[in-house]
């Protein structure tokens, strides 16, 4: 992966606190007013018996930074961690939290940490940089599996995690704060416009749906934590369906056409989608191919 297409300098990266409503707080990068795109983005949830702790992220140092952030407000126990996806950003930095911390993933994340890791790392590495921290990083997958819908109480705070398709990846995994109408997504939204969805795995049609689900499952009122950058509102995620909804329709008629490769990208261009710092790297070099090859 080349230098030019890193969102950021993970070994610069900072992390701070912002409380979003009583007992629930994003974690996010020093810098998340002044770009499109940070570095990936924690929460926690504090209950009257514990803490519930969202992504663990890059590497020991972040994911330090996040549990001493979580000590500025409580010394309660960290009872719960969920990944809410297999990407090193995510979880890389489970190691480093309490042993007697119970981590949550769906089956598709564990599977993928169990089998995959070093390849994963490499991929992260390649991505973020060397000498950032990852390559310090453990595997620590699952103590519980999720597959469907679980809840958990901490005391006054009731979590609802919750598998609702595939966006990014097979394990999604989107949580809900229920009192607070506060929801942490990971990447099955990026980050707020003029962020679209980054097709890594291609499967446009599914993430489409996923997309449309999520909208109908929220509120208008509700709070949404994205992977990255800052906090979104239930409209920010027509942004996204109306992305992909274009490309697929460019895609089809590109191939109804039988235009040729070059032919097909230029007519999937989407410059109106341009001013998104990572339009070059994911729409161009990602997105596109993906739906052309209809992977």
């Amino acid at each position: 992966m080349q230098q030019k297409n890193r969102p950021f300098e993970l070994s610069e990266v900072q992390m701070r606190t912002r409380q979003l409503a009583d007992g629930v707080y994003a974690v996010m990068s020093t810098d998340v007013d002044e770009t499109d795109h940070t570095a990936t983005n924690a929460g926690f949830v504090v209950g009257a018996s514990g803490v519930l702790v969202v992504e663990s992220l890059s590497n020991g140092r972040l994911a330090s930074q996040v549990i001493g952030e979580v000590r500025k407000v409580t010394p309660l126990p960290i009872r719960f961690l969920v990944n809410t996806s297999f990407h090193g950003d995510h979880c890389f930095g489970n190691f480093a939290f309490p042993s007697q911390t119970v981590v949550l993933q769906h089956e598709a994340t564990k599977r993928v940490l169990d089998t995959r890791f070093e390849q994963d790392r490499s991929f992260m590495i390649g991505l973020l940089g060397a000498n950032a921290g990852i390559e310090e990083a453990v595997a620590r997958s699952a103590d519980v599996t999720v597959t469907g819908a679980t809840s958990l109480d901490l005391g006054g705070k009731h979590v609802d995690i919750d598998h609702i398709g595939f966006a990014q990846t097979d394990g999604d995994l989107i949580v809900r704060v229920r009192e607070d109408d506060v929801v942490f997504v990971g990447n099955m939204l990026q980050a707020p416009p003029p962020a679209f969805p980054w097709l890594l795995e291609g499967r446009a049609e599914e993430a489409l749906a996923t997309y449309r689900r999520l909208y109908d499952i929220l509120d208008e009122n509700t709070l949404i934590v994205p992977g990255h950058g800052r906090t979104m509102g239930r409209a920010d995620i027509l942004h996204s369906v109306g992305y992909i909804e274009k490309l697929n329709g460019l895609a089809r008629e590109a191939r109804e056409k039988g235009l040729s490769v070059e032919q097909a990208r230029e007519a999937l261009a989407m410059e109106e989608y341009r001013h998104y710092s990572m339009y070059d790297f994911i729409h161009l070099q990602v997105n596109i191919p993906a739906v052309l090859t209809g992977e």
